[in-house]
């Protein structure tokens, strides 16, 4: 008896109404009974709150037959319920177990969080019962250093660092999201629209999309579905609004209460999935041609499920095409899209639109815009590939937080240039901000809602700096960006000082160049050396150039001595066809009569010795090793092939065999190994024409495995390095070197964690 693999599904949401006083829990349990006769499943649930604390049981039993399914549905209310939102991610627990004759024999743990969502035709986004602005990104998911293969605890990071600009929101890009990623915008705070990787209502996509909803819907964190992205060649089509009705309707049959949405990728259309769709998604397409389709289709909500695209190359302030870079400006843009403040400034006006998501949070491996080779990713990012921040994050963080910001671009180390226009940008929320070049006033301007400001400043070395002004001219923030020296030290600074002794979590160190008077180089470009002290492991460096071609992650390879088989010994002999051992392969046997054979050069014809059909042979010759050669890592033996079968044996311990004449053998001998002379022998049988043992074979002795040099240069002044733990407690020490710097160390210690609980 066991909870079947459709799990738990507790519904805590409510469409229309806001639980403040009670929320009633709705739970939904399937039962598998693997037993071989029918019992009695007894399903206890508790609820704990956030605190830790028991708030209520409730049980329900039922009878259920043998290798069959049932399902208990109980109900269970929550008094005064802390509701769950980005900004407080509190999360109850439902702790379910299934009894047979009084003994628990399944236990699940699922969390969850109350809260309501909706979208509204008027008011937008509808969180908790009030107007809540999205502001979202779109993500792949893939990081530097990592690639796809992400450890759960980057998902965090990631996710914070999404927060840090005021992000409150995912779309996942455009698949399910691996569930690990739901948890942590559970436990942070993150919206999600949770979007399928195709779309159709055939079984096989349909089957798809019930695993997602199934898999997926207890997350608190997911606000509404997605039934496909961008389905340019059948959208309109009449067949497209069926399907996209199907896997709508479907949802509403799993999941009665989230919304449904389709990124649509064109203006004022309503036909299609656009007839059909609950929430009218919008990729692009931003203007005037969005205020008539709203006010033609007045009770359809909206929402901007993709926008921006700006393109820049973090530090960068000029395009640079040979190398593949773009101005970081927020002044470079495709064709199909518009500038960061234009899409927000026209979004933030319109609450009907419900905020939306931006191309993208990070960037991601593939799609180069608008320079391809010898680009390797995309410049799409807020943040780079490591997570660091371009200049963009600081247009959205003004204008989706609270935070007092002023950040100036771009950095002030322009040899060379003294004397020409540089365009200097602000990204702040503060009411006026005024530029200053060596304390000298370049004028104050006024910041205008959602926008920037410019000034064209002739370069002097120096310091350009900067305060921002409150209404009453009160100085509520100052910055600078100062011409620095070259780099002559190396800071390592990890994200955290601890991490779990599990074998999974990761320490993210953030690398550095910096000046004698420790400020930041932003134009350093040093290659950094990297060492590893203590239970853990580098598993990925990166920098975020996006036309770097160095090695994300580096496979040590062992070294390897080949010692070549050449002289051999053979004789026609009856050999056993299986993996008996005949007196002729034993190491004392005597075969000094036998006939020769030599292996050949390469490139010349294999000399078959077995001239007729249905007739074998045995071969033999001998390896001499030493006990060195025996202290190495592993020693294998590669045999070209046997015409037409073949038996392998060294030492009289039987490798295997082949049955094919163009079949390769490879075995690790080292266990069958000793000092001293090793007898290797093979009986070959040929069937058909003329056949016999490929003599060439070749005997790969394999080193011990040194730790591989992980390094990776700098780019723009910043790098980073994952660090993974092993099971094991104690400090990890990174050590960052590189010829002309001051080297840098760092350390974070790992601690004894709990077993991460099985996958069901």
């Amino acid at each position: 008896m066991a909870i079947a693999p459709d799990g738990v599904f507790v519904c805590s949401q409510f469409k229309n109404n806001v639980p403040s006083d009670k929320a009633e829990i709705h739970v939904e349990v399937s039962v598998l009974n693997t037993l071989t006769n029918a019992a009695t499943a007894v399903v206890n649930c508790e609820i704990i709150s956030p605190e830790g604390g028991s708030l209520a049981g409730f049980k329900y039993s039922e009878e259920v037959q043998r290798e069959s399914t049932g399902t208990a549905k109980l109900k269970s209310a929550i008094s005064s319920p802390v509701l769950w939102s980005p900004e407080i991610p509190q999360l109850y627990k439902l702790v379910t177990s299934v009894s047979v004759g009084g003994k628990i024999v399944d236990q699940k743990e699922t969390f969850f969080g109350v809260r309501t969502v909706a979208f509204d035709p008027t008011n937008g986004f509808l969180l908790n019962g009030k107007h809540y602005e999205l502001y979202g990104t779109c993500n792949h998911q893939d990081h530097a250093g990592v690639g796809a293969a992400i450890p759960d605890a980057l998902q965090e990071f990631r996710v914070k660092k999404l927060k840090e600009f005021g992000c409150n929101a995912i779309r996942t890009s455009h698949n399910p999201p691996t569930p690990e990623l739901l948890d942590a915008c559970d436990r942070l705070g993150m919206l999600v629209l949770d979007e399928s990787r195709l779309m159709g209502s055939d079984s096989g996509n349909m089957k798809k999309w019930d695993d997602q909803i199934r898999r997926d819907r207890n997350h608190p964190c997911v606000a509404i579905w997605c039934v496909a992205n961008e389905q340019f060649m059948v959208q309109d089509t009449p067949q497209a609004a069926n399907v996209a009705r199907a896997m709508q309707d479907y949802a509403k049959l799993l999941d009665p209460l989230r919304p449904v949405t389709y990124a649509a990728p064109e203006d004022d259309v309503f036909r299609g999935i656009n007839s059909v769709i609950e929430v009218r998604g919008w990729n692009y397409h931003y203007g005037p041609k969005m205020d008539k389709y709203h006010a033609e289709h007045p009770n359809q909500p909206n929402v901007g499920t993709e926008q921006a695209s700006v393109v820049g190359t973090r530090g960068i302030y000029t395009n640079d095409r040979p190398h593949g870079y773009v101005a970081a400006y927020d002044v470079v843009w495709p064709g199909w899209t518009t500038t960061a403040e234009s899409w927000w400034s026209f979004f933030a006006d319109r609450p009907w639109l419900s905020g939306g998501f931006v191309w993208t949070g990070f960037d991601y491996r593939g799609e180069p815009t608008p320079y391809w080779w010898p680009c390797v990713n995309s410049h799409f990012g807020i943040l780079d590939t490591c997570g660091f921040p371009k200049d963009a994050y600081y247009y959205y963080k003004s204008w989706w937080t609270t935070n007092t910001v002023l950040h100036l671009l771009p950095h002030w180390n322009w040899p060379g240039r003294e004397g020409q226009e540089i365009l200097v940008q602000a990204f702040s929320n503060c009411k006026q901000v005024e530029l200053y070049l060596n304390g000298v006033s370049l004028g104050k301007q006024a910041m205008q809602l959602n926008s920037k400001l410019s000034w064209q400043v002739k370069y002097a070395p120096g310091t350009l700096s900067a305060k921002g002004f409150d209404d009453a001219g009160n100085v509520i923030a100052e910055t600078k960006v100062e011409t620095t020296g070259d780099a002559t030290q190396i800071q390592l600074t990890p994200d955290g000082r601890t991490i779990n002794a599990d074998g999974e979590d990761v320490a993210v160190f953030t690398v550095a160049a910096f000046d004698a008077q420790g400020r930041v180089v932003p134009v350093a470009q040093n290659k950094i050396n990297f060492s590893i002290e203590g239970p853990g492991k580098i598993i990925g460096v990166g920098n975020g150039d996006p036309s770097c071609h160095e090695a994300d992650t580096i496979v040590p390879n062992a070294p390897v001595r080949g010692v070549g088989v050449s002289d051999w010994r053979w004789q026609l002999a009856k050999i056993p066809h299986n993996s008996g051992v005949a007196p002729e392969y034993a190491n004392d046997f005597d075969d000094s009569a036998w006939d020769t054979l030599k292996a050949k050069p390469d490139g010349e014809a294999r000399e078959l010795t077995i001239k007729t059909e249905n007739t074998s042979a045995i071969y033999r010759a001998h390896l001499k090793l030493t006990e060195e050669d025996l202290n190495n890592s592993g020693v294998q033996i590669c045999f070209p092939g046997s015409d037409d079968e073949g038996w392998y044996f060294v030492n009289d311990h039987y490798l295997g065999e082949t049955h094919d004449w163009e079949a390769r053998a490879e075995f690790d001998i080292k266990k069958f190994l000793h000092a001293g002379d090793n007898v290797i022998a093979v009986g070959v049988n040929n069937i058909g024409g003329q056949g016999g043992l490929y003599p060439n074979v070749s005997v790969n002795i394999i080193g011990k495995q040194s730790p591989p040099p992980w390094s990776r240069s700098l780019f723009n002044g910043l790098a980073q390095v994952i660090v993974q733990s092993t099971r094991d407690a104690g400090e990890i020490k990174l050590t960052a070197t590189s010829g002309g710097l001051t080297l840098a160390t760092a350390a974070v210690r790992t601690q004894p964690s709990a077993p991460r609980p099985a996958v069901p």
